[in-house]
């Protein structure tokens, strides 16, 4: 749990798919989908969140195997929330990504 804005740099241990290297846009779309992971607000014991989609803006190919975000996580009062990342790598910005989430209570805690 914590207040909803973090920053973590995150790189692809596992390939998507066998024997290939992963391209600099797998590496960025692999990155933004943790923004709601990181930036949580709510106690991940207690809640479950799904995110039914996602949004990337990338103004170039992303550089290095570490791509860092820096996500801010808004979870509202009716099981809606939005999470809003900026998207870098090592050699600087390179773009945002969004993710609108559906929140609800876990039926046990975990």
């Amino acid at each position: 749990m914590g207040d909803g804005q973090k920053m973590a740099w995150i790189r692809m241990r596992v390939a998507l798919l066998p024997d290939e290297e992963p391209s600099p846009l797998q590496r960025v779309l692999v990155a933004a989908d943790c923004g709601h992971g990181i930036s949580s607000p709510l106690d991940w014991r207690r809640y479950v969140f799904i995110n039914p989609d996602l949004t990337v803006y990338t103004s170039r190919p992303a550089q290095g195997p570490w791509i860092g975000l820096q996500a801010s996580t808004d979870a509202g009062t009716l099981g809606i929330g939005l999470t809003q990342s900026r998207l870098w790598d090592e050699r600087g910005p390179l773009g945002h990504s969004q993710q609108a989430l559906l929140i609800d209570h876990r039926l046990t805690e975990t």
